[in-house]
């Protein structure tokens, strides 16, 4: 049996309410910078792999993490970074809120294989994605993983887990839009092998 954790970054800018350029580049705010030092001191188990998104909110949160286990192995995956669904472009210099008009028109769309634009994927890319992600950890020896990844996308791991053999059609009706995981907060997934 596998335990792995999925954790989501802590606070960012973004979820503070500040404008952004790129997904990819956003930084931790000082709170979040707190939230994942605190996350790591108190972490009760010891991970064998630490993987994280290659996104930076992500990736700065599992820093000190990978500091207290130096004996955990560590990878950046492609396949954990967070779902996006706007096309970036489109978007620089936004805040949250002000995207949030064109975040509920994609998902009012329910059309999984639509993509907003250059730099962003569709919701069956996604779908894809996660099982991807999932035959990568099933040929991992570790048995204790611990993954940095994002809300959107740990939401759809989720999903899938706990449904799954789905049509993207289907995840993509049931995904919780609405709900957006805390900073720091861990959700665990037992996998049986």
């Amino acid at each position: 049996m596998k335990t792995i954790w999925f954790v989501r970054h802590g606070e960012s800018v973004a979820d503070r309410g500040e404008a952004t350029e790129n997904p990819q580049f956003i930084f931790l705010s000082s709170a979040g910078i707190t939230q994942a030092g605190t996350f790591a001191e108190r972490f009760p188990w010891q991970p064998e792999l630490i993987l994280t998104s290659p996104y930076l909110p992500a990736e700065q949160t599992a820093l000190k993490m990978i500091a207290r286990f130096p004996e955990a192995a560590t990878g950046i995956w492609e396949c954990v970074r967070e779902f996006v669904c706007l096309s970036p472009g489109r978007f620089v210099s936004t805040t949250s809120a002000e995207r949030q008009p064109a975040l509920a028109a994609y998902w009012q769309r329910e059309d999984p294989d639509f993509v907003d634009g250059p730099g962003a994927e569709s919701y069956r890319q996604l779908a894809a994605r996660t099982e991807h992600m999932w035959e990568l950890l099933s040929r991992r020896r570790e048995r204790h993983i611990l993954i940095f990844s994002h809300s959107r996308f740990i939401s759809n791991v989720l999903l899938q887990y706990y449904h799954p053999g789905l049509a993207a059609e289907t995840y993509m009706r049931l995904f919780p839009r609405e709900k957006v995981i805390p900073p720091c907060t861990v959700q665990e997934v037992q996998v049986f092998q």
